[in-house]
């Protein structure tokens, strides 16, 4: 904090105080004169007021130097005995401390009777300046007991977030191998039969490793991204498999500038095709869809494959749902379908 804002600061607890303590001068004086005209006697209720100001201003005055008095002492779990009698002490002398600052202010506006005024205040204020001492410090004890709770739970938050960027960051980085290793065993295969198309291929795959390294520092890119990324992918898949692989795209335009995952939607188009439709000699049909309704981005992805009885998930489908919940947490969906010569169809609902 500068000193402008420091100064600032200052002055609003000065002014804070002020309020305080001018507030509780007023009901003393209301108290004493309410207790006056019950008893049938006594002062009337501007000299009570000015009383109360003149005992009341002085512990506006005093205030300060029991506040940092308690910051400086804190209270520690371990040391209340010391804690209490190191106060104790204090609040016994800054009740002298009042009385003494109120009669010498007293004297200073010619009050007569200074010492049976010292022995009222002695006899009747004493306990209730070593209140207002414990007052004081009770509340500079809460207060830091919750700055502190509330330092650890921010500390906390930021420990969460810095774990939950870097399990991204690992998710991320095992995504990437997952799809090369597939990649390049499909390259190898074509190399020595047909290398013009393992060149193709070639190249098609350095277009992916610029796409990946471009979106590698972000958590999230728009669904447009991440579809010309698929798209790469498809290319390279379709020259693999050829007739084998027919790809629908039914997207809507409000959806491509949707925040989603990075790398999120290539694996699922991987899942099904390495999983529904390559393993058929006739092939089948990926559908990539997406739409915005209700302010959600709804993405599926189908295939007319393989299918199968139970729904496994491995790299990819756990990927994926590993990073939405630590996105979205509980405001996202991730459903699979699947049923043998059915195929698979993986519908991902996320917030906008």
């Amino acid at each position: 904090m500068n000193v402008v804002g420091r100064r600032r600061r200052y002055v609003l607890w000065g002014l804070v105080l002020l309020g305080v303590w001018s507030i509780v001068a007023l009901l003393n004086s209301l108290q004493w004169y309410m207790g006056g005209l019950a008893a049938g006697q006594g002062p009337t209720w501007p000299q009570l007021l000015g009383y109360a100001v003149a005992s009341n201003s002085i512990w506006f005055l005093l205030t300060p130097l029991v506040v940092a008095f308690a910051h400086l002492t804190p209270f520690r779990p371990r040391g209340g005995l010391r804690f209490f009698l190191v106060h104790l002490m204090a609040a016994v002398g800054f009740a002298l401390l009042q009385t003494a600052l109120y009669i010498g202010l007293m004297w200073l506006l010619g009050a007569q009777a200074l010492g049976r005024m010292l022995v009222q205040k002695l006899s009747g204020n004493f306990q209730i300046n070593l209140l207002i001492y414990a007052i004081i410090v009770a509340l500079v004890v809460g207060a830091n007991a919750y700055r502190a709770l509330r330092d650890r739970e921010v500390a906390g938050a930021r420990m969460e977030a810095r774990l939950a960027e870097a399990e991204s960051a690992a998710l991320r980085a095992q995504l990437q191998p997952h799809f090369l290793f597939n990649t390049l065993n499909a390259i190898s295969a074509l190399v020595e039969d047909e290398p013009r198309r393992a060149r193709r291929l070639i190249a098609k795959l350095g277009d992916l490793l610029r796409l990946s390294i471009e979106d590698h520092r972000a958590p999230q890119s728009a669904f447009g991204d991440e579809l010309d990324f698929t798209e790469a992918y498809l290319a390279i898949e379709q020259a693999r498999l050829g007739p084998r692989l027919r790809v629908v795209r039914d997207v809507e335009p409000d959806a491509l500038t949707c925040l989603v995952p990075t790398l999120l939607l290539q694996p699922l188009v991987e899942n099904a095709i390495r999983h529904g439709i390559a393993p058929l000699v006739e092939g089948g049909t990926v559908t990539i869809a997406a739409k915005v309704a209700g302010g959600q981005l709804h993405v599926t992805v189908v295939d007319d494959g393989k299918g199968a009885a139970d729904i496994v998930e491995r790299v990819g489908l756990g990927n994926a749902r590993r990073r939405l919940r630590q996105l979205y947490g509980d405001r996202h969906s991730l459903e699979v379908v699947t049923a043998p010569r059915a195929g698979f169809r993986v519908t991902l609902v996320t917030p906008l």
